[in-house]
């Protein structure tokens, strides 16, 4: 079996932090989008003729601003036509796990030699809820340049900058307004993302999200988000998000409010 390889090194710059105050969702997958790119060209793959379908992310450990990390990638599975390449973070500091990614792309493939054995978090399977009038718009905007990946089509790191935009306007419809985040150092703070890509949006073409909440527990909550083309209604991707509400201060999950649980509830869309 293959062993894991370098992909990517950097450091965590300011402007790549939020309201959280740690490193964003949405750079992560720009830096696991370039990872893959470095690991398909080592498999003598060209990236621009292949396409990324399908994304598990699961957060284990937070970055923050001027934290220096590097990705180790390897391609895990190669069946039925999909190649998964498996991708770890990790705190070039101290060697700690931070995050890992399975990345499915299809138009490629590698040598069963080649792949590397997988030990990151199993995927569980979570309902999808039942898409209807009781998701709520989150975003509305289009595809502009600085959007697109090497293929000209939407980038991963763009929808999900989008969806980051989704969570606040999610959270504000049950009562976890912006001004409640911050005057109470509240956050939503992720630890898994399952992202699906359908049809990947070009340059110039509106794209709509809308969201629901899916699960909400003590102190977590799950949202689904979807953006769609509203020309056609056509899905483009759908995203499930767990995260926690997070105590800012001692960087731990706290307990949801009663009253912001309870509207949150009444927000749940129930499974397809």
């Amino acid at each position: 079996m293959s062993a894991y390889f370098e992909t990517f090194r950097s450091n965590v710059f300011p402007w790549e932090t939020d309201f959280v105050e740690h490193f964003t969702v949405a750079y992560y997958y720009e830096k696991f989008a370039q990872a893959g790119d470095r690991a398909l060209m080592a498999l003598g793959q060209d990236p621009a003729a292949t396409h990324t379908v399908d994304w598990h992310t699961r957060y284990q450990r937070e970055l923050r601003s001027g934290d220096c990390y590097h990705v180790m990638s390897a391609p895990i599975s190669a069946e039925d036509g999909d190649l998964v390449i498996g991708h770890k973070l990790f705190d070039s500091a101290d060697g700690g796990l931070c995050a890992t990614t399975e990345q499915t792309v299809i138009g490629a493939s590698a040598a069963a030699d080649a792949l590397a054995v997988w030990d990151g978090p199993a995927r569980e399977i979570r309902p999808a809820p039942a898409w209807g009038p009781d998701w709520v718009r989150t975003a509305t905007d289009s595809v502009i340049p600085r959007d697109l990946d090497r293929t000209g089509r939407l980038g991963v790191d763009a929808m999900i900058h989008r969806f980051s935009a989704a969570i606040v306007h999610t959270l504000a419809r049950a009562g976890m307004t912006p001004a409640y985040l911050r005057d109470n150092r509240i956050g939503y703070s992720t630890f898994e993302f399952q992202l699906r890509v359908v049809e990947p949006a070009r340059l110039g073409e509106p794209v709509d999200c809308h969201s629901c909440f899916a699960q909400v527990g003590r102190s977590s909550m799950r949202m689904v988000h979807r953006l769609v083309r509203p020309s056609d209604d056509a899905l483009i991707a759908e995203m499930s998000q767990f995260g926690v509400h997070l105590d800012m201060e001692a960087r731990r999950p706290s307990a949801i409010p009663d009253e912001f649980a309870e509207r949150a509830r009444a927000m749940l869309v129930a499974p397809d």
